[in-house]
């Protein structure tokens, strides 16, 4: 008697371990036979029953472990799947389109880190552009942004971006500003005024809102707005060189810009 039990035993556990298994998301085990990883579902049957197929819903599967090993992980999100994007340019280089108008000119390069998420420096030269506020400014800023492409509300299966630059995102945005420019002293008595060389420290950290659109895995138009928070030094003149920033009283930093440029 105590052999049967004991073969019993050995098959028992021999039979378990000769079957796949399929662990859910929520830890949950399917200890069955995996017949095929469709495209939407996994479908598995048990031995006792091998007619009847199962199917269960890929987003809800974790991994499948076959009897002979080997292990499956199951993408469930497919837009962070890097196979899609493989051939697509991932680093882009830019040129605010509108910063000459306000005296400076800036150029940023965007760098993919993985799918869904990019991070972004630029350097501003002040003083290369129109001067319209006739100050005569000399200087340059820099900025450091992390961008976070949106996603859909909902998921279908094998969704994915169209390029992986390209979407509407959110940035945080870190930017510094160093700028030597002419200040007008005016004497209102005389209705005249002297200039003074002066210069403003500038930093800003603004959370950005835009959209990119990348046509032809080549040409890269990059619109945004944000607002935060910002100081500089000059709470009387309001440099609007890459970022604007308020005095003491209101430190509060506004950015806008149209990038235009070139992914490689």
């Amino acid at each position: 008697m105590k052999k049967i039990l004991t073969f019993g035993l050995i098959l028992m556990a021999f039979t378990a371990m000769s079957q796949d298994k399929i662990v859910k998301l929520s830890g949950e085990e399917i200890v069955c036979t995996v017949s095929e990883i469709a495209s939407a579902e996994v479908k598995y049957y048990y031995e006792k029953n091998p007619n009847i197929i199962f199917g269960i819903d890929k987003a809800l599967v974790d991994r499948v472990e076959f009897n002979t090993g080997e292990v499956i992980k199951i993408e469930g999100n497919t837009f962070n799947n890097a196979e899609y994007y493989i051939n697509q340019n991932r680093r882009a280089l830019k040129f605010n389109f509108l910063s000459p108008l306000v005296g400076s000119t800036e150029i940023a390069y965007e760098q993919n880190y993985k799918p869904g998420q990019s991070w972004e420096v630029a350097l501003g030269i002040v003083g290369l552009g129109i001067d319209q506020l006739d100050v005569n400014p000399k200087g340059a800023y820099g900025k450091f942004a992390y961008k976070f492409i949106r996603t859909p509300d909902f998921y279908m299966q094998r969704m994915h971006y169209s390029h992986i630059l390209k979407g509407a995102y959110f940035a945080p945005e870190l930017a510094l500003r160093y700028v030597k420019y002419d200040k007008w002293n005016y004497d209102y008595w005389y209705s005249d005024g002297t200039r003074t060389s002066t210069d403003e420290f500038a930093f800003a950290f603004t959370l950005k809102f835009g959209k990119q659109w990348v046509f032809n895995d080549a040409f890269v138009v990059d619109s945004y707005f944000g607002l935060g928070y910002g100081l500089g030094n000059d709470n009387y003149e309001t440099l609007n060189y890459g970022f604007i920033v308020g005095g003491e009283d209101f430190p509060m930093a506004v950015t806008a810009g149209l990038r235009i440029g070139w992914a490689f």
